[in-house]
């Protein structure tokens, strides 16, 4: 999620207005936008006597330097000429990236590196830059808006420092400066007087639940906070080259709906200029006024076009029909933000209205699908169940198969490590199957087979968590979780009984039946081995019960046998 700064930056302003002198004001600056915006270094470039000059800078150890008199760039080497000079022509902030600081004087460290410059501009005229360096810029980018208006407020204390320095140079008067900064001064409390209320304006635009009450609000509180007579909003169709209208001001400063005004984009210099120019309030004076296609009076006449990428989707007009008020730089420039802001909100909730339509015709399409594919589904899974079981299952005798253990035992050998509990196994073989085979035939072998395991699996399945699988051919497994060497061995007997009740027919044992063959083992899992052990104790164990004469079990111990 963005990390937003906004309230941190503006109070930046309300702090830098309380600063005794300039050295105190850069300082506060440069190291509020390092700790806030992660800037690792910066500079602050004043244009003094026709030149850009540095007035401060602060690098990443928290070295702060100030210039009584601004340093020549010749003598300073924290600033990229031609980044300078790019946004100098362009008159913009100009980024770059690189794998180091500029020159990587300040430090060795390398990675991916942002430089940038934002110019900062009063009255359309630059009156200083700020260099910054990051290798991590997205805080920047995330309140690069409030970043931005933080420029654009702290221009006027930069322009009062430097027409200081021209009165102390120049010998202007007193009183001549001291009239100039309280104009200035007086400037810049009403810019940020507006650019609080533009705030709330920005954010009662979010809260509106459709495009109705959008433009609705939008031309109720430009009226109300933001100082202006009369406000119209217009949407294009830039294929069909027509307007059309939202809601609008009548000549006594009504708002009313203008959504019945369609008509061609008018062919108007003034609306050619607004429509072609992003981000540019344009203002004619003494221009005639209308409501609708009447001219209702004569004024300035302001247009700011509102955007969707490269597309234009409509555009504010603006009037002083009723005071009469002049029109501001500053109010330009809240018109901008205004326009840009709106123009957003616009295209959020034109989305939301068509996705919102979108989705109903949707979910009628998937509400009809929906049946089909549930009785679908339902048949589907009822085959994986079905699948899914018969994966796992042997298919001659109808107990677990290799696959179901091979898994089984990857889990219980886990969760016996983790609980450090004992895991034990018994691997058994039919003894003499093949010659019961070759005397018999393999149809009684099968059925042999079937017995034994049908018969050892109710005991198996008698304890929790106890698996019985067909390992291969006359040879199964029987995994048991926290079972100790003592009762494993009480079920191997058990197991050995029962085989030997069948009195299953086979001339060639000594007893005359079916009787089997087991390797027992039991251990308790540690980080440095892995099941395969637990498999190669039960198979030694098995090799010593056919060993010793078959028909018993041995239970194997690598202490005993090491």
């Amino acid at each position: 999620m963005p990390f937003k700064l906004n309230d941190e930056l503006d109070k930046l302003v309300d702090t830098l207005a309380r600063q005794a002198n300039m050295e105190r004001w850069c300082h506060r600056l440069l190291s509020t936008l390092h700790h806030m915006l992660d800037l690792t270094y910066l500079t602050l470039l004043v244009e003094h006597e026709g030149q850009s000059k540095v007035l401060a800078s602060w690098m990443g150890n928290e070295e702060f330097k100030y210039y009584l008199h601004p340093l020549p760039l010749s003598n300073y080497n924290g600033v990229p000429a031609d980044l300078l000079l790019e946004s100098k022509q362009s008159r913009k902030a100009v980024s770059a990236q690189s794998a180091t600081p500029f020159k990587a004087i300040w430090t060795e460290q390398t990675g991916d590196w942002r430089r940038v410059i934002f110019p900062i501009i009063m009255h359309e005229k630059v009156v200083a830059y700020l260099y910054a360096e990051t290798p991590i810029p997205e805080r920047l980018d995330d309140n690069l808006k409030a970043f931005e208006r933080v420029l654009l407020l702290i221009a006027s204390d930069i322009s009062v420092h430097m027409l200081r320095e021209e009165a102390l140079t120049h010998n202007i008067s007193r009183r001549s400066v001291e009239a100039e900064l309280e104009v200035r001064n007086y400037s810049l409390r009403e810019y940020l007087s507006l650019l609080k209320q533009l705030h709330e304006v920005t954010l009662a635009l979010a809260e509106s639940n459709d495009l109705d009450c959008l433009y609705r609000t939008a031309i109720e509180l430009g009226r109300q906070k933001l100082g202006i007579d009369r406000l119209a909003i217009f949407l294009t169709d830039m294929q069909q080259y027509t307007m059309q209208g939202t809601y609008g001001t009548d000549p006594q400063g009504n708002v009313v709906s203008r959504r019945t005004f369609v008509n061609d984009i008018p062919d108007h210099p003034l609306v050619h200029e607004a429509l072609s120019r992003k981000d540019v309030v344009v203002v004619k004076e003494n221009a005639p006024l209308y409501y609708g296609t009447q001219q209702v009076g004569t004024g300035w006449n302001a247009m700011i076009s509102m955007w969707n990428s490269d597309n234009c989707i409509g555009w504010i007009a603006a009037d002083n029909l009723i005071s009469q008020r002049s029109l501001t730089d500053h109010q330009k420039e809240i018109m901008k933000l205004f326009g840009a802001a709106l123009g957003q909100q616009i295209v959020i909730k034109q989305s939301h209205e068509a996705l919102t339509k979108l989705n109903a015709e949707l979910e009628q399409r998937v509400h009809l699908r929906t049946q089909e594919l549930q009785q679908t589904n339902k048949a589907l899974e009822d085959a994986n169940r079905r699948l899914e079981a018969w994966s796992m299952q042997d298919g001659l005798t109808g107990v677990a198969n290799r696959r179901f253990f091979d898994l089984t035992l990857k889990r219980y050998w886990q969760v016996a490590k983790r609980k450090q509990l004992p895991l034990s196994i018994i691997i058994l073989d039919v003894d003499h199957f093949k010659s019961f085979n070759d005397t018999y035939g393999h149809q009684r072998g099968d059925v042999c087979l079937k017995q034994v395991a049908v018969t050892l699996d109710n005991i198996v399945n008698r304890y929790e968590k106890a698996v019985f699988s067909r390992y291969g051919g006359e040879e199964f497994v029987c995994l048991v979780p926290e079972m100790d060497a003592e009762t494993l061995r009480l079920l191997a007997e058990e197991m050995l009984d029962a085989v030997n009740q069948l009195k299953i027919p086979h001339s060639g044992t000594r007893q005359g039946v079916i009787s089997i063959s087991m390797g027992l083992y039991s251990r308790m899992p540690t980080e440095n081995i892995q099941e395969e052990v637990l498999l190669a104790g039960a198979d030694q164990g098995l090799y010593l019960a056919k060993q010793g004469g078959r028909n018993q079990y041995f239970q194997w111990d690598e202490n005993q046998y090491a």
